[in-house]
């Protein structure tokens, strides 16, 4: 909703990308202004116009904008269209305007802005709502950098919805005005990160985007220093009184509250030292409390209000603190409570148990009961933990066939608690089709919705349909201990939009969900990216249709080696747009393989071929250079097999082998070598090393 910089998203868009084109592009022609002409005088709305241009890339769209001034140094307002060459302007005031237009492109390229042409509004014509008054910002006018303000106006007779603008400068420039629109009552809230003096002003807007004129102005600051408003007063529970839990605090609002903006402290002491709870960001005020230890409690709030400086919150005072004493008591059950209101078999819900103080160090185990454990079977006990006066567990609902009461009771220290309830059987809850509106001849899933869980034996269905133009099985069986199931509707090819309705019955009772069917388009290509897979790299295929319809398009996809490659049952065409697409996963083949990708739809069919290649060996990889260097006693010499070096003692040498070589290395009349591969063991002064090389591996040996 929020708007920063430019009136109109479309000319944001228009304005950027054509300033980022290189300033070699050429630039279309300037327009030429139409109406109105040029010191004209008229009333809001009015229609502004201008000629076409022409340029070798096309025309993407026009720019306009309307100033007070000839320079336009400041803009009043401003938008754009895809290639319409006119469009009504609203909102103005009375008074002189200047305007001008001028072309994008389909490079991107801004034109020159026409030759300015001026006209006066004389006041509010057909269809302008009347302007809203705008009333001073709630509570106050000095506000915290982040403190939500809250502003508040008329309402206006045959306004649709309201645009709020603020700004630090009474012109409200559209370059650093802030700005939002679709608001749809006359209330708004937001809060300003920047500091400053601050202008605002509302307008009404019609179904049609008609604006009426600005309303009135208002001020107000947005400053770290601004004064903080008065911090709330404690309410209940009054001072000095013995309660047991839960017990509610309130207090006054903060003439600004905030957005979880206030904050509760509870304490053992008066100077808040053995702080017992801490209760930030709560949004009301007011707060339950469901645990706390027995004794005396003095509690305290306050409220934040934005931010103070840039690291720092803005915060009230402390309010004076209250005082209250928790029941020394030994704590006893004072309620349960079912997080339903409708307990059906086989459904599982949260119970809630409070006690009347906080168990002590070593908690407390409560015994539970029911009245048919056979409907409600409850566990026997539940633990409470250690210094905490509520807790919480799970129980699950057996299968009845009937309406069934239980009591369930929690009993501790010679105290109680009960709740009554009822455990319903499992009833027919719902069906719906997903997607509503489907193509005739494509397939939709429906779903069968139980209130609680199938019995025993399951829950058989019985489905039907009001055409035949949309065909489900007979029955459908929801498994025992399920809530729902899943079934495919047939559908066929239909010529005019057809409405169906799919209808389930069990135990007497109904439930129906309607289906359209929509006239199946015809897919006009297909095609496959890549064409040719290695391996599991897979493939992405792209549908096209040769024109966008008003409604999606799904068309069935099949392969014809759904093991080598798999692709969904269908591909859907968003509305209003001419391609979709999916993904093919491919598996490991063997040899080469073809498979045939189809799409079909409205009585044709279009393919692709997908490739397969088996995974290889690694390609043959060029040859590689051994290099040996030697260095030992006169006489020494170092060899290789098959022959290619001959390396004497304090020189080098080296020969080209192909990849995969096994290149045998001897050390002949010398002490032990250390060759840079597996070498065999043994001590004799001639060893053999066996070597494989590999693309641009080298090996070097160092005789001693």
């Amino acid at each position: 909703m929020k708007t920063r910089l430019l009136h109109h998203l479309q000319f944001i868009l228009l304005l950027l990308m054509a300033t980022a084109i290189s300033a070699a592009a050429a630039a279309p022609p300037a327009p030429a202004l139409i109406a109105p002409a040029s010191g004209a005088s008229l009333p809001s709305p009015l229609t502004l116009s201008w000629s076409a241009v022409t340029d070798p890339s096309g025309i993407l769209g026009y720019n306009w904008q309307i100033s007070t001034s000839s320079s336009f140094a400041t803009i009043t307002a401003q938008s754009s269209t895809n290639g319409q060459t006119q469009d009504t302007a609203s909102g103005l005031p009375n008074g002189t305007y200047f305007w001008r237009a001028q072309a994008v492109n389909n490079a991107f390229v801004q034109g020159a802005w026409s030759q300015p042409g001026n006209f006066t509004i004389t006041g509010a014509g057909p269809g302008q709502p009347a302007a809203p008054t705008l009333a001073p910002t709630k509570a106050y006018s000095t506000f915290h950098p982040r403190e939500v303000i809250g502003f508040s106006w008329s309402p206006v007779p045959g306004a649709a919805t309201y645009l709020l603008q603020a700004s630090t400068d009474p012109s409200f420039p559209i370059v650093t005005r802030i700005q939002f629109d679709n608001i749809p009552n006359p209330v708004f809230s937001f809060a300003i990160a920047d500091e400053g003096f601050y202008y605002a002003r509302v307008y009404a807007v019609s179904a049609g985007r008609i604006l009426s004129v600005p309303s009135n102005v208002i001020t107000f600051s947005v400053f770290y220093n601004n004064p903080l408003p008065a911090p709330p007063s404690p309410l209940s529970p009054g001072n000095g009184v013995t309660l047991n839990l839960p017990i509610t605090l309130t207090w006054t609002d903060v003439a600004n509250p905030q957005p979880s903006g206030y904050e509760l402290e509870i304490a053992k002491d008066s100077g808040f030292n053995q702080v017992e709870e801490s209760a930030p960001q709560l949004n009301n005020a007011s707060r339950t409390e469901l645990s706390l230890t027995p004794g005396t409690k003095f509690w305290r709030v306050r409220s934040h209000q934005g931010d103070s400086s840039p690291t720092t919150a803005a915060v009230t005072a402390w309010s004076k603190s209250g005082s209250f004493t928790v029941s020394q008591a030994p704590p006893a059950p004072v309620s349960l409570a079912l997080a339903t209101s409708a307990f059906y078999s086989g459904n599982t819900t949260w119970v809630a148990l409070q006690l009347s103080t906080a168990a002590g160090a070593n908690g407390a185990v409560i015994n539970l009961t029911s009245s048919n454990p056979l409907a409600a079977p409850a566990p026997a006990t539940v633990n409470m933990p250690p210094n905490t006066g509520w807790t919480q567990f799970q129980m699950q609902a057996g299968q009845v066939t009937a309406d069934t009461p239980v009591t369930l009771t929690a009993t501790l220290n010679s105290g109680s608690a009960s709740v009554q309830f009822t455990v319903l059987p499992p009833s027919l809850k719902s069906i719906s089709v997903s997607p509503g509106t489907i193509n005739g001849g494509a397939q939709p899933q429906a779903i069968i919705m139980l209130n609680g869980q199938a019995p025993a034996g399951g829950a058989v269905i019985d489905v039907a349909s009001d055409s035949p133009a949309a065909l489900a099985p007979a029955l459908v069986n929801v498994a025992a201990g399920s809530p729902s199931a899943v079934f495919a509707i047939s559908t066929t090819q239909v010529n005019a939009n057809t409405l169906v309705h799919i209808s389930a019955g069990w135990n007497g009772a109904s439930v129906s969900t309607p289906i359209t069917l929509t006239p199946q388009g015809q897919p006009s290509a297909i095609s496959l990216s890549p064409a040719s897979v290695t391996g599991t790299g897979g493939s992405f295929a792209t549908v096209s249709i040769a024109s966008p319809a008003a409604v999606d398009q799904i068309f069935q996809v099949t392969s014809s080696n759904p093991a080598a490659a798999l692709t969904p049952n269908s591909v859907l065409i968003p509305a209003g747009a001419v391609r979709g697409g999916f993904n093919i996963f491919t598996r490991i083949v063997s040899a080469p393989t073809s498979v045939t990708i189809s799409v079909s739809g409205g009585g044709v069919t279009r393919s692709a071929t997908l490739s397969l290649n088996p995974l290889s060996a690694p390609p043959p990889t060029t040859s590689a250079t051994l290099s040996v260097s030697a260095m030992g006693r006169s006489g020494e010499r170092v060899t290789s097999t098959p022959a290619g070096i001959s390396v004497a003692v304090g020189s080098t040498g080296s020969s080209s082998f192909a990849s995969g070589t096994a290149i045998t290395l001897s050390v002949s009349n010398g002490r032990d070598a250390i060759w840079s591969g597996a070498c065999s063991s043994g001590g004799q002064k001639t060893k053999t090393c066996t070597l494989t090389l590999n693309a641009n591996s080298s090996v070097s040996a160092n005789v001693q």
